[in-house]
């Protein structure tokens, strides 16, 4: 084998993998599933990232400037006017001061370089606190200078001062060349611009690497405006919530199409063979791979399959049947008739008066054992058949048998032999049935062969079993015909003509053997003389042997 053939083997063998697996309606529910969950946090994002959106504009900050990063470093300060930032104050000073640009002449006025030192920078992660502390003379301001930790985030008090209630720098290095602070400079080191707004500073360079300080001053959050935009926000998750149940009502329909295409295949095979059983045909029901049945559902597919089978077969047994019946009851029947009806008119000699007699008693005989091979047939076959089961001596049953179908064996010439040997074989046997199963086989070794057949019945224990032998040296069973011996209506006679018989005495053999518990077999390699060989195999009752 070639490279290539391996890799095409191999791609044939995932090929198939693959084709297994979506094959299966768990994995495809669990498709649907999945594309149920995306979409599901889909729309949770979405409605989450609205409103994200929404707080931030009605709140903006130094985050919603970062997000113009671009324009910053190309110093676009066009990009500053408008949008979430229209209610902003912004101004962009270079490194010595010079205002470089303001979001209106209120930014340019009331914003000034002077102030940048007061005012917390962003871009370094400082920031100022301002706590009020009882004195004697009053209250005083504790101011710091706060950042954070690189290493473990901690906050970490950069530089200090107290102020009194002045605001006259009264202890601390920070702002000590001072003196003091103006109410305006104390409102931006706590981070509040003219009472009504925030403010905070960010330091950068632009993509030619020249320092660039922006100043941002935002409205401060009241309580009932974050009341109002919390209100907007809960709005936009309510908005969520229809196609929540669209997305849940559509994962519903695929689920319930799923399973119903599922269905399909078996729907359409029982309606075949509904329609086949209209029709009389036999109504074939392809396989679970080729119908595309799921992986869950082929063994109950391919179990209906079996079981449609097995109806066919037995419809077509019970119209073999009644056609055999008919057939086989038809010549008898009209001899019967036929010869009745000549002795009623008088049409016979007197001499042959006893000869048209024996013929009417032989074909009613035969049609009363034809009934009653068919009736044994039907008996067997019923689920309900009762068995009436004695622990027995297997010989003294094959002697009896034996010694019963003698008349049969010397008429048509047929010496008839046994080998019982002298141990006992005891079983747990239906006797009636045990006796009809003997009586069969050995019944066809003597009538489907020329006068001198030797037959011969042997019986002993093996390997924990009775083992019954029937052989006969005869002319053997056609290769063609001996695979289907034990089916029903099989006879080598096609004719079917009376001396053909019913082609039902090996089947009621093989039944009465497996309702016994027991097999029989034909045999493929018969010891010599014999050509053909039976093996009956029952089980050995070990308690009655002890």
């Amino acid at each position: 084998m070639t490279a290539r053939d391996g890799a095409g083997g191999r791609r044939r063998s995932s090929g198939g993998a693959l084709r297994g697996l979506f094959g299966s309606l768990a994995v495809r529910c669990l498709a649907v599933l999945a594309a149920y969950a995306l979409a599901l946090v889909g729309v949770l994002m979405g409605a989450g990232a609205l409103s994200e959106a929404v707080f931030e504009g009605a709140f903006p900050s130094m985050e919603t400037v970062l997000e113009r990063q671009g324009d910053l470093s190309r110093d676009r300060f066009g990009a500053l006017t408008g949008g979430d930032l229209s209610n902003c104050l912004v101004v962009v000073f270079d490194s010595d001061g010079r205002r470089l640009y303001a979001s209106s002449r209120e930014a340019a006025e009331k914003i000034r370089a002077s102030d940048l030192d007061v005012i917390g920078d962003a871009s370094d992660g400082l920031f100022y606190e301002v706590f009020e502390e009882p004195a004697g003379d009053g209250v005083r301001h504790r101011v710091m200078l706060c950042g954070y930790d690189a290493e473990d985030d901690s906050k970490v008090v950069s530089s200090w001062c107290v102020l009194d209630e002045s605001l006259k720098v009264v202890e601390g290095p920070l702002f000590s060349g001072r003196g003091s602070l103006t109410p305006r400079e104390f409102g931006l080191i706590k981070g509040v611009y003219d009472g009504r707004m925030s403010i905070s500073r960010l330091d950068y360079e632009n993509d030619g690497g020249d320092p660039r300080t922006l100043v941002l001053a935002a409205p401060i959050v009241s309580d009932a405006g974050y009341a109002r935009v919390a209100d907007v926000a809960s709005r936009l998750w309510l908005l969520a919530v229809p196609l929540v149940l669209l997305l849940t009502a559509a994962a519903a329909l695929a689920l319930g199409r799923l399973v119903r295409r599922s269905a399909r295949p078996l729907d359409r095979a029982i309606a075949a063979c509904r329609d086949a059983d209209a029709r009389g045909g036999a109504g074939p029901v392809e396989s679970s791979r080729a119908a595309g049945v799921p992986a869950e559902l082929a063994v109950v597919y391919d179990n209906f399959r079996d079981l449609m089978s097995r109806l066919r077969e037995a419809r077509d047994d019970q119209r073999r049947m009644v056609a055999s019946v008919s057939h086989d009851l038809k010549t008898p029947l009209t001899v019967i008739r036929g010869y009745a009806q000549a002795l009623c008119e008088g049409l016979v000699p007197p001499d042959r008066v006893d000869a048209y007699h024996r013929v009417i008693h032989e074909r009613a005989l035969a049609a009363a054992d034809l009934l009653e091979e068919f009736s044994a047939y039907a008996r067997m076959e019923h689920p309900e058949h009762a068995l009436e089961l004695v622990r027995a001596d297997v010989r003294d049953l094959v002697a009896a048998s034996v010694d019963e179908a003698r008349p049969l064996a010397e008429q048509r010439g047929c010496p008839l032999e046994t080998s019982v040997g002298t141990r006992g074989l005891p079983a747990l046997v239906d006797e009636a049935l045990l006796r009809r199963l003997l009586l069969n086989l050995v019944g066809n070794a003597v009538e489907h062969n020329p006068s001198g057949t030797r037959v011969r019945v042997s019986c002993a224990a093996e390997g924990g079993r009775v083992r019954v032998v029937v052989a006969d040296s005869g002319v053997g069973i056609p290769p063609d015909l001996a695979p289907h011996v034990f089916e029903p209506f099989v006879t080598e006679n096609t004719a079917r003509s009376t001396d053909g018989g019913t082609g039902l005495g090996l089947t009621i053999a093989r039944r009465a053997a497996e309702l016994m518990g027991g097999s029989v077999g034909l045999s493929t390699t018969p010891e010599a003389p014999w050509v053909t060989e039976f093996v009956v195999d029952l089980p050995l009752d070990a308690e009655g042997e002890g």
